[in-house]
């Protein structure tokens, strides 16, 4: 029996999420080599299969190994370090029961608490910790980025903070403060892939059609990453600053000062107190976080609601007039209207009237609540929100792609059910 067919009892194998990011330092695949024989493992996918050649066969342990920057060097430099000293003379050793059955095993641990080993991950780290920054400096002075939106059907070419900026500010995708990410094109593969394989990117949740999950995303609020979702950690600074600490490790650090204890204890009373109370959780979660406010008057709730109001008060229906505009042209038209009532100018005829209450009058008795001409809005000024994070734009979606792939899915139905006849 191998070894890889022999690791059930000593601990959970993990999954792996490969990048193909040729500028990675810490998260690329890499070899390692046993350091005492010449087995070979391939890291971090094998992690758990070194772990235990290490246990079985030379009865070793290197703690806490998934906090080591570069596997592959570390193990060079301490099979170079064994040949010359014994590791007797090095390592700690431990007494542990592994079968359970009270038989002890004497094994040598390699570890931080080595003044040695403990130096030389401060030293990897070091290292790793260069690499990264000079590949966000990179990214950062790199003017030639190139890529299609993920969104929409916009083919970027910039830098990679004003494609993250225009994810944010017209689709309403968070991904975080350009500042604090890093290896940025890996980052946006990883999601690309995800979003193509018809998964939420917030929740992970599998749907049928592009249609569903771009509408799941919109209504759910979920145009953004999961913090909890651990494969996306390696694209964010914050992880790469301490050594073998994640962004979690550092938050959850006790604070000294003493205010901040008391508030954090007040938190954790409130936090035990709702514990159970599901009906509030429930609610919370149909609470409109970022309300759209209508395009004529001050009535703001979630955009479905908007849409409905604008229909019924002001007989604009926006669904109805925007299904044959592709996605630049429905911004524009919002952008246009917005900065029209806001100016006091009717839209349509472009009247001045004094306050908004006449506007809405006006155009309520000249039947002015319809689409302007075109050419009137239309214009690449209008390319720009006239109120700054206008929540209604956040909410736009290519009708024309949507109705390709509503078809497509109609049309594979179709065909699936004619091929079950």
């Amino acid at each position: 029996m191998t070894l890889k067919q022999n690791v059930g009892a000593f601990g959970p194998l993990e999954f792996s999420h490969p990048s193909e990011n040729v500028y990675s330092y810490s998260f690329r695949s890499e070899v390692a080599h046993c350091l005492f024989c010449s087995d070979m493992f391939k890291l971090p996918e094998e992690r758990t299969y070194f772990s235990t050649h290490l246990f079985v066969h030379h009865q070793f342990e290197i703690a806490d190994m998934e906090m080591i920057a570069n596997m592959s060097k570390y193990c060079n430099y301490w099979r170079s370090r064994f040949l010359a000293e014994p590791p007797n003379k090095i390592c700690s050793r431990m007494l542990i029961d592994a079968k359970g059955d009270g038989t002890c095993v004497n094994i040598l641990v390699l570890g931080k608490f080595i003044p040695e080993d403990k130096k030389l991950r401060e030293d990897l780290h070091n290292k790793q910790m260069m690499w990264v920054l000079t590949q966000k400096i990179n990214e950062r002075e790199d003017k030639n980025f190139s890529r299609k939106c993920l969104l929409c059907r916009l083919q970027f070419k910039g830098c990679r903070a004003d494609y993250l900026s225009h994810l944010s500010r017209l689709h309403n995708m968070q991904l975080g403060q350009p500042e604090n990410l890093v290896f940025i094109d890996d980052l946006l593969n990883c999601i690309e892939t995800r979003l193509e394989s018809l998964h939420c990117l917030f929740c992970n949740k599998l749907f049928k059609n592009q249609t569903v999950l771009k509408e799941h995303m919109r209504k759910k609020q979920h145009k953004k990453i999961n913090p909890k979702d651990t494969e996306f950690d390696k694209f964010y600074i914050i992880n790469y600053l301490e050594m073998g600490k994640n962004w979690r490790q550092v938050k959850n650090e006790p604070d000294d000062d003493d205010d901040d204890d008391e508030l954090s204890n007040a938190e954790n009373s409130d936090r035990r107190v709702s514990v159970g109370n599901w009906s509030d959780w429930e609610e919370d979660e149909d609470k409109v976080e970022n309300p759209v406010v209508c395009l004529f008057c001050e009535r703001s709730s979630s955009f479905d609601e908007i849409q409905s109001h604008m229909n019924n008060a002001h007989g604009f229906d926006f669904t109805r007039i925007s299904v044959d505009m592709d996605f630049y042209h429905q911004v524009k038209l919002v952008n246009y209207v917005r900065r029209q009532v806001y100016m006091g100018h009717c839209p349509y005829c472009d009247k001045i009237l004094p306050n908004r209450r006449e506007l809405l009058e006006h155009m309520s008795m000249e039947s002015h609540f319809i689409v302007p001409q075109m050419q009137l809005w239309d214009q690449p000024e209008y390319f720009f929100p006239t109120y700054e994070n206008d929540s209604f734009l956040c909410h736009l979606n290519d009708h024309q792609d949507d109705m390709a792939e509503l078809h497509l899915s109609k049309k594979m139905e179709e065909d699936c059910h004619i091929g079950s006849c």
